[in-house]
């Protein structure tokens, strides 16, 4: 029993013994890393400072606090430039003041487009340009280069250190830029290419040569088109790209006239021409070359319109016109003008045969004996008038004048087809003869005598055509033209009722008859025959040689008109006399 007591006395202590052993060798292990973890690093002084390369590649240490405060400086870093510029040791202030002009720039300082036209360069403006920068951006960028790391704590200030210190030998610029609004480019590069554009000018007649009756002819111009809209798409494209320094080549075109100079000289001449005969009456001749003064050479472009009464004006004393024969209110007269109908006439006939389009025109009221019935034309002012247009596809000119007593009108201008030629031809469509005469009671004539006022005229309606004929004088076909109506008149007697005693007897306006006594009419009494000249239906009509074309009778007639000619005064046809001679 005592010797099993020992031996458990004696295994309890080997494990006290055994454990303290264990124990020693614990704190030993605790104590050796305590050394090296912490009393090594104190007791030998080392600290928590950041190592860093300079930039001569030489290892610095600095703490933490001495590092950010080293490279958090209120200052651009050494090494930073803007446009180019440095700005390393300025502040933010300082760099927004020295870059403050980039906010107001000019645009022409800014933007140069030249648009190139052949070998031409052509500057486009940069008025309603709108240009905006974004410097203070830039401004701001650069501060923040190098102030902030993606890096967690001391390495984050190691990585900025980094950072800053390679812009000593790396210095990173910063570029600002321009925003531009292009909405004034179409109005700019329209100011710059529209002044290079020009219309093509085909050969034209500027005038009429009267002496050696030709045209003047102006040479042609050859056209320059610009494709404006596609410079414009092209100029846009390079300024949204920030290209604002460019030169756009411009796509153009030269378009050649259709007519040369030479081919008018060769291709226009006489295409028509008319010729009457006048008569004896020195003011109705004045008053005829008037007229041919006036419209002699003439040029009308094509589509251009002639009106007589615009072209000539109303005939007046003061412009040179003469009294010449003319009928008013049924009674011949003297008129301001007498006679033009004459030269305006060869003028209707003469365009007549050049093909050209008569927009206005009417006859006389008696038939004209220089031309045949049916193809005169009268002019009153302001109305009946003559106009016409030139509906062909050249100049027209207009040749007249008068000499030894001839009125001729020419036109010149472009040749009918294949030697065409055209006359002008009356038809007859119907006499119309005097219906009877018209008896009037005149008590200022004694019993017995008579007087004709007019005699009696027998009037036409007549057709007129445009006949053509080709060049070896075969018809080939007829246009019906313009009517004429010329009115007839009964003449017109009056009868003397007045009786010997002063009284006045009844006439039969039927007969003539006059209910008077027999002894009250003396019928031995000699007629005489230039104060009672017989009536008679059938007396013959005056020529119009030496009675001129009669004009619309009106109501109150003015006695003294101010125009002239056959329709210059301010009666008769339309509101002006015939007057001057059919």
């Amino acid at each position: 029993m005592k010797k099993n007591a020992a031996r458990r006395r004696q295994k309890r202590k080997k494990k006290l013994i055994l454990g303290a052993v264990a124990g020693v060798l614990v704190v030993g292990a605790l104590g050796t890393t305590l050394y090296f973890t912490v009393l090594k690093d104190v007791l030998g002084g080392k600290s928590n400072k950041i190592v860093v390369t300079d930039i001569n590649g030489s290892e610095v240490s600095f703490e933490p606090e001495e590092l950010a405060q080293q490279i958090d400086v209120p200052t651009f870093y050494d090494g930073i430039t803007i446009n180019g510029v440095s700005v390393g040791g300025k502040t933010k202030e300082e760099v927004k003041a020295q870059f403050a002009s980039e906010m107001n720039k000019p645009v022409s300082e800014v933007v140069d487009v030249k648009f190139q036209v052949g070998n031409d360069l052509i500057p486009m403006g940069t008025d309603g340009l709108t240009l905006t920068s974004d410097i203070d951006q830039i401004i701001d960028k650069a501060y923040d280069y190098g102030r902030s790391s993606t890096l967690p704590g001391d390495e984050g200030l190691k990585d900025r250190y980094n950072t800053i210190n390679n812009l000593k030998k790396n210095p990173v610029d910063f570029v600002s830029t321009y925003t531009l609004d292009t909405s004034a480019v179409d109005s700019l590069a329209h100011q710059a290419l529209d002044p290079l554009e020009k219309e093509v000018v085909e050969a034209y007649a500027s005038s009429f040569d009267l002496e050696n009756l030709a045209f003047v002819i102006e040479e042609s111009q050859a056209g320059f088109k610009v494709d404006v809209s596609k410079a414009i798409a092209d100029t846009k494209e390079r300024l949204n790209n920030s290209d604002y320094v460019c030169v756009v080549p411009v796509s153009t075109e030269t378009i050649e006239p259709k007519t040369s100079a030479e081919f008018l000289r060769s291709y226009l001449g006489l295409v028509s021409t008319t010729t009457s005969t006048t008569s004896g009456n020195e003011n109705r001749n004045t008053n005829i070359r008037l007229i041919c003064e006036s419209i002699n050479g003439l040029v009308l472009q094509p589509g251009e319109q002639f009106d007589f009464n615009k072209h000539v004006g109303q005939r007046t004393e003061e412009k040179g016109f003469k009294m010449a024969h003319g009928i008013f209110n049924g009674d011949m007269r003297d008129e301001l003008g007498g006679g033009i109908c004459q030269a305006n006439t060869m003028l209707y006939q003469s365009v007549t045969k050049a093909d050209l389009q008569v927009d206005e025109r009417k006859n006389h009221t008696i038939p004209s004996t220089y031309v045949d019935k049916g193809t005169d034309a009268t002019v009153t002012w302001e109305s009946p008038n003559f106009r016409f247009t030139n509906n062909t596809d050249y100049p027209i000119a207009i040749h007249a004048w008068y000499e030894d007593r001839h009125v001729s009108v020419e036109i010149y201008g472009r040749p009918l087809e294949d030697g065409v030629t055209i006359k002008l031809v009356g038809e007859l469509v119907r006499e119309i003869p005097p219906t009877g005469t018209t008896y009037v009671a005149d008590s200022s004539l004694p019993v017995g005598q008579k007087q004709t006022v007019t005699s009696s005229r027998t009037g036409y309606d007549y057709k007129s055509y445009k006949v053509y004929y080709d060049k070896d004088g075969n018809e080939i076909r007829k246009e019906e033209y313009f009517p004429s109506h010329y009115p007839m008149r009964n003449a017109e007697v009056r009868v003397g009722v007045k009786g010997p005693d002063g009284t006045i007897y009844k006439m039969d306006p039927k007969t003539g008859k006059v209910d008077a006594p027999a002894d009250v009419v003396n019928p031995t009494a000699p007629t005489n025959p230039e104060t009672t000249p017989p009536s008679s239906e059938t007396a013959p009509a005056t020529t119009p040689e030496t009675t001129p074309a009669e004009t619309k009778p009106e109501e109150k007639p003015n006695p003294t008109p101010e125009g002239g000619g056959e329709g210059g005064g301010n009666g008769g046809e339309g509101g002006g006399g015939e007057g001057g001679g059919a």
